[in-house]
């Protein structure tokens, strides 16, 4: 009998218990419940290591230089993950073992260390551990721990494949009860974590107990389907063990359950039966801090997986940028800002994180009364581009599940006809001069920008699109404005000025330039700014947090450093110019997980000074992303359309009509 046919037959007795417990509706019982939940955490593990197989495939030799996939001995199927998917748990794992390997960096020469995975499932991390290109494997010694039908399964796929049995070893006379597997260094335990005195004694079996011994305890996410009453107490026990760490991953909700990222997160697991029960409690990486203190831990720090990518070194980040093009920094950014990485330990001198202090301080509020109105109405379009003649406003190609080319009337009947030679696209910026409507690039493909230039013409009523001037490249991330009755286009570096009147596109000299990817430029009473954006290669992941006024001479363009504020480094927002020499910047994404308080912020260009503009709780409760959407201001009132997000593998949201009242 093939491995193959092995391993489908076990998933298949795992589904089978699934559906049969479901469908058996055994729910009366206190125990019958828990065997139910119990099954159910079991299957986000087979949905996880789905995506860490799909992240293996690609990413293993460009980036790791690992021959070796041990994914391949677990994972029955293999599909092809989107780019933001592959990425998140890339970083997900890379999280984990760049962790364990500073803890292990810093350990005494010779010391045994215990690597125990809790709630391991089919995660091969030992065997990525104990492979002969890891320097530190001489060390270690490897226990993973789950339930006792799910290390049974394990037990046997470890058994049918020589090459992890190459690495482990013989089997060796098993320490105590309950364990399914052990070698010379590594074990694998069938234990239930509620059961402290099992728990334990498995454990110092093993030399967890032992003065020479560093036990690196890790919980990737396996704990957070539990209650804190239930959860709580293996952090306590495991802290008592001799030098002992703890690594835990899972879900945050930095913002609140109204964030749409998490609001679409803690229903994607009710709705698989397996609800997330610590994130209630702990919603904050400050509130995990002060937990793993009062279950005794002396030393705790700790960042969230966004942070956790700005600690991968440069060259690292290229590589991974090579793999496969990426374009969707706004739905990374999400993810890895609702996931924390905590280090604990009761062992001197050893750290993990280091404390930062905040980004930026509480902004004071706006004096400015702004109201909020959300219609729920279903726009299910994001990265379209919103246009205004002087009649009517529209909003236009963008993508849904597949790019599009319709273009919608927002406020009338008006019909725009659209010829075969008009293409979907996404992400292109628009302008409005003189009351006609300008689209200006945007992409088919990821990381291709394209070169048309279009204009929505009005024929006593009826719109149609008519093809100008090429662009001098193709943009995509850029952003144009009017100035002066001419069009001015900002693209990664370059500047670009389009004169109406002879329909051409002239490169303008920039001095002291300043590379940026979705920078956005504003025109404030004839005067060009320009803010946000990431600075240089996006693998950089640095923010822009400077606001620049644009010198315009004959000799070319100067950009100007008006001011700095860590709320002005975003990505991908949108922005309105307002009454007052006042500017409102709305939404997108940044190093910190912009909420209630400042998704929207009002730019003082006088004082230099930056507000927070309070969403009222009526308008965030629906939880309306400004990711992705498009924005139309006139007579004081934004309108922002539309907009959505992948949360992940947790689903989609989107954005309705919000009107912003001045």
């Amino acid at each position: 009998m093939t491995i193959s046919v092995i391993m489908s037959e076990l998933y298949g007795k795992v589904t089978e218990k699934l559906q049969k417990s479901k469908t058996q509706k055994q729910k009366h019982s206190k125990g019958a419940k828990k065997e139910t939940h119990d099954l159910f955490v079991q299957g986000t593990n087979d949905s996880s290591i789905v995506s860490k197989r799909s992240v293996e495939i690609l990413y293993s030799l460009p980036v790791d230089n690992n021959q070796t996939q041990y994914f391949q001995h677990f994972v029955k199927k293999v599909p092809r993950r989107s780019p933001v998917i592959n990425r998140g748990y890339w970083i997900r794992m890379r999280s984990i073992r760049m962790a364990v390997e500073k803890i292990i960096s810093q350990q005494p020469l010779g010391q045994r260390i215990n690597i125990i995975n809790l709630g391991c499932g089919y995660d091969p991390l030992p065997f990525q551990l104990l492979d002969d290109q890891n320097i530190n494997q001489k060390n270690l010694f490897c226990i993973d721990i789950d339930y006792p039908e799910l290390a049974g399964y394990k037990s046997q796929m470890i058994k049918m494949a020589p090459e992890l049995m190459e690495i482990t070893g013989n089997e060796v006379e098993k320490s105590h009860s309950g364990v399914s597997f052990q070698s010379g260094n590594y074990a694998l335990l069938g234990c239930d974590l509620t059961d402290k005195k099992l728990y334990t004694e498995q454990l110092a079996s093993l030399k967890a107990l032992e003065i020479n011994t560093t036990n690196i305890f890790i919980a990737e996410v396996s704990l957070a389907y539990m209650t804190p009453e239930t959860a709580n107490p293996i952090i306590k026990t495991s802290s008592s063990f001799s030098n002992s760490h703890f690594l835990i991953l899972e879900q945050l909700m930095p913002k609140g359950e109204n964030h749409p990222f998490a609001k679409r997160m803690v229903n994607h697991f009710k709705k698989m039966e397996a609800p997330l029960q610590c994130v209630h409690t702990y919603p904050t990486i400050q509130h995990q801090i002060e937990r793993f203190k009062d279950l005794g831990y002396n030393s705790v720090n700790a960042t969230d997986l966004l942070g956790c990518w700005g600690l991968v070194d440069h060259e690292l980040r290229s590589k991974v940028a090579s793999v496969e093009v990426f374009d969707e920094w706004e739905e990374f950014c999400w993810f890895g800002q609702h996931y924390i990485n905590l280090h604990a330990t009761n062992q001197l001198d050893v750290q993990v994180y280091y404390e930062k202090p905040p980004l930026f301080t509480d902004l004071t509020k706006t004096k400015t009364p702004y109201k909020f109105n959300v219609d729920p109405v279903k726009i299910e379009r994001k990265f379209h581009t919103c246009l205004s003649t002087s009649s009517d406003s529209f909003y236009t190609c963008g993508t849904n599940q597949s790019r599009l080319n319709s273009t919608n009337c927002l406020n009338g009947d008006s019909k725009v006809v659209t010829s075969n030679e008009f293409k979907a696209r996404v992400a292109a910026t628009s302008v409005t001069i003189n009351g006609a409507a300008y689209l200006i690039g945007g992409r088919r493909m990821p990381g291709s920008g394209i070169d048309e230039f279009w204009k929505l013409k009005d024929l006593n009523g009826e719109f149609l699109w008519e093809q100008l001037a090429s662009l001098p490249n193709g943009c995509v991330k850029h952003s144009t404005v009017e100035y002066n009755g001419d069009i001015i286009l900002y693209n990664k570096g370059s500047i670009y000025q389009y004169n109406i009147s002879t329909d051409k596109w002239h490169s303008l000299s920039v001095f002291n330039s300043i590379i940026l990817e979705s920078a956005n430029l504003v025109n404030l009473n004839g005067t060009i700014y320009l803010y946000g954006g990431l600075i240089g290669n996006s693998t950089e992941f640095e923010f822009n947090e400077t606001m620049y006024k644009l010198d315009f001479t004959e000799s070319g363009v100067q950009l100007i450093e008006i001011f700095k504020h860590p709320a002005l480094g975003r990505y991908g927002s949108q922005c309105a110019s307002i009454k007052e020499n006042k500017l409102v910047i709305l939404g997108g994404v940044g190093k910190t997980l912009f909420g209630q308080n400042d998704t929207f912020i009002e730019v003082d260009l006088i004082n230099n000074e930056v507000f927070n503009i309070h969403i009222d709780d009526d308008a965030w409760e629906f939880s309306n992303p400004i990711v992705g959407s498009s924005v139309i201001s006139k007579n004081n009132k934004i309108t922002i359309v539309g907009g959505g997000a992948i949360c992940y593998g947790f689903g989609s949201v989107w954005g309705g009509l919000m009107t912003v009242q001045i």
